[in-house]
């Protein structure tokens, strides 16, 4: 399949939105802000779909909130309200005579099953870690520190080790994520059809393996990160055919990164850093560069005064969830591959649209 080129992707996403502020004018403005404080309702009415597991016993099939209640095991009356909300968010369509309720075009894709499942994405989100931390955005704003830290003490990073359920709906989400956002990744840079990928904090190998079966066999790959993430590799990597192509490597990003590649790859890693950190980071991948290779940045790009309708967002995520971490400009980001002694340009620094955060 042919994904359509990034600026058509842009094109569209901006269309929609004009076309969305067009329709606000047609309402006195407190109902585009009653509508906009609500929204919390509709996340979480989708991640209830998702989690409950009713998306995927409603699956192509037409139920009545009975049905999907004996299936998912659930109170039918607060299984009625609860479809009866999700018609009015766009996720199903209601029969006016039996009740029974389909999945349309977008509650499609929370079912485990879909090809761009966004299921664990939406339940992550909507967890009560972040959405106390999200609850204290305007602390953030005052203080410019983030919200999850001061909410739980520690750091995400700290409380998904600490509870592996999370951990493992987080890995989930954005190994989903990666999966969407690989092919256009795949077409948008001139990948070499030999020699070696390197892609640092690259989780199982997600997006690596995409990189490796488009090319012939002489291409090569490399895959870094933690002891448990890369235990974890192997299996998938079979799965996708190209485990005898890729080596895997245990390294640290803020310490040794003992891999030797033409190219190096960091995907939506230095956004959930602060500046000193992502200095760390950059500076152990120049140590492990030889002369003549090259390091390709995969960041949602957000430019000053320009806001982007998909990393504003992602911008203030990062704000209410990591440790100092954002979204940045193309001139910030060149400003710290040339303080990490690396020399950046446009080539370098492939300004992707995924809407979703995360590694793996």
């Amino acid at each position: 399949m042919t994904l359509p080129p990034r600026q058509i992707i842009l094109a569209a996403v901006a269309l929609r939105r004009r076309l969305k502020q067009l329709a606000d004018a047609l309402v006195p403005p407190e109902v585009c802000v009653l509508e906009i404080s609500t929204s919390t309702g509709a996340a979480q009415v989708a991640a209830a779909i998702a989690e409950l597991g009713i998306a995927d016993v409603l699956g192509d099939r037409a139920l009545t909130a009975m049905q999907v209640a004996e299936q998912v095991n659930t109170d039918p009356d607060t299984t009625h309200r609860l479809l009866r909300a999700a018609v009015s968010y766009g996720l199903c369509e209601m029969s006016p005579s039996t009740g029974a309720v389909t999945l349309t075009r977008t509650g499609r894709v929370l079912r485990s099953d879909h090809p761009k499942s966004l299921r664990e994405w939406a339940i992550y989100q909507n967890l009560r870690s972040t959405a106390e931390a999200w609850a204290d955005l305007p602390k953030s704003v005052r203080t410019g520190q983030s919200a999850f830290v001061a909410v739980h003490g520690m750091s995400m990073w700290e409380r998904l080790a600490s509870h592996p359920e999370e951990e493992r709906l987080f890995a989930d989400a954005m190994r989903r994520a990666t999966t969407i956002s690989a092919p256009a990744i795949v077409q948008a840079y001139p990948w070499p059809k030999n020699g070696v990928v390197c892609d640092v904090a690259g989780g199982i190998g997600t997006l690596l393996s995409a990189i490796i079966a488009q090319s012939d066999a002489d291409l090569r790959g490399v895959l870094v990160d933690g002891p448990g993430v890369i235990a974890e590799a192997e299996a998938f990597l079979e799965t996708r055919g190209v485990a005898d192509r890729v080596d895997r490597v245990v390294g640290d990003i803020f310490g040794a990164i003992t891999a030797t590649a033409d190219v190096y790859l960091l995907k939506d890693i230095l956004h959930d850093w602060d500046d000193d950190r992502c200095g760390k980071i950059l500076s152990a991948v120049a140590t492990a560069m030889a002369s003549g290779s090259r390091l390709v940045l995969i960041e949602v790009i957000q430019e000053a005064n320009a806001p982007n309708p998909l990393a504003a967002f992602v911008d203030l995520l990062m704000l209410t969830q990591t440790d100092g971490g954002r979204q940045r400009s193309v001139e910030e980001l060149g400003t710290l591959l040339t303080q990490s002694g690396l020399a950046a340009d446009r080539e370098g620094i492939q300004c992707g649209c995924p809407p979703l955060g995360g590694s793996d």
